[in-house]
């Protein structure tokens, strides 16, 4: 590559446009990956972005970006990776954003992924009980929990059946709210507020992310507390959220990156977890809301939002 002198295209197909908030964060720790494996952006390689969001042009898009001849393709959360996966075999592809590479089938295994496909995951379904728990521990003798989530979503099922698990144990019961599409998400919210639930749960992707400024508008409106898997809702006015640092995980994503453009196939690059995660509490939030956050989670807290 260094003797060519030639950038080697790496093709972005994103859940969101390049000029999102969460994208530009992504590319920017992407890039550090890079970086930090010694590469340089001009010199060694290339990115170019395509939007791909859900839908019947989903394929069409991954066809696009197969056409530019990229080195790498990068597949920003579960649908677009299962989308791009299933048009190529021959073209290196890393994910990320992606709650369950197994059980989603990008990968035969974590530590042996087989074929071209390897990434990163942020465990999302695992995280749903410990999100619960930082609900029942910001709002105690919360009995009855709405969750809102996308059903177009295959990932965000897999997290809902474990929230299930969880909450059965604690004893709360679950209002699920499907959404998919703004109309859907303002009908949910508001049958939520006229059941009188005690919290929103957000499991939080791209649908959810793109309407989170509303979201916080009518959960404040109805004095619901919200709390996500994601910051993105915390910071447009939610409560809290326990999440994957997403930065250090995009950062990984880049290294992963590095090594296949030097010549590592995928299959031999094991699908990397998170190790670091992020609490953070909108403390504006809870004035609003009348609730006082209990000292032990100020404490733990990685983000506070004054």
């Amino acid at each position: 590559m260094a003797r060519a002198q030639i950038p080697r295209r790496i093709v972005v197909l994103s859940y969101a446009p390049p000029e999102e908030e969460s994208v530009r964060r992504t590319l920017r720790a992407f890039r550090e990956g890079l970086e930090a494996e010694s590469l340089a952006e001009g010199r060694d390689y290339a990115v170019e972005v395509i939007h791909a969001p859900l839908g019947e042009g989903l394929p069409r898009r991954v066809r696009e970006a197969l056409k530019r001849e990229p080195a790498l393709l990068v597949a920003l959360t579960t649908p677009v990776a299962q989308a791009v996966a299933r048009e190529t075999r021959a073209v290196p592809i890393v994910f990320g954003i992606v709650s369950d590479p197994v059980g989603s089938g990008l990968v035969a295994s974590l530590p042996r992924p087989g074929g071209n496909v390897t990434g990163i995951s942020n465990m999302l379904p695992a995280l749903s009980g410990k999100v619960l728990e930082l609900l029942l521990e910001l709002i105690p003798g919360a009995a009855r929990v709405a969750v809102l989530w996308n059903p177009d979503n295959p990932a965000k099922l897999l997290e809902l059946q474990e929230l299930r698990a969880a909450a059965r144990t604690r004893g709360v019961a679950l209002r699920e709210l499907p959404a998919r599409s703004a109309p859907e998400i303002e009908t949910a919210l508001a049958g939520a507020a006229a059941e009188r639930v005690h919290a929103l749960l957000i499991l939080a992707e791209t649908l959810t992310n793109n309407h989170r400024r509303r979201i916080a508008e009518l959960s404040l409106a109805s004095r619901l507390p919200v709390v996500a898997n994601n910051l993105l809702p915390i910071e447009a006015g939610g409560l809290a959220s326990y999440a994957p640092d997403y930065t250090e995980l995009s950062r990984r994503m880049g290294a992963q990156a590095a090594k296949i453009l030097r010549g590592t196939k995928p299959s031999e690059l094991p699908v990397e977890l998170p190790a670091k995660f992020q609490l953070a509490v909108n403390l504006k939030t809870a004035r609003t809301l009348g609730l006082t956050v209990p000292r032990p989670v100020l404490l733990r807290a990685d983000k506070v939002i004054e």
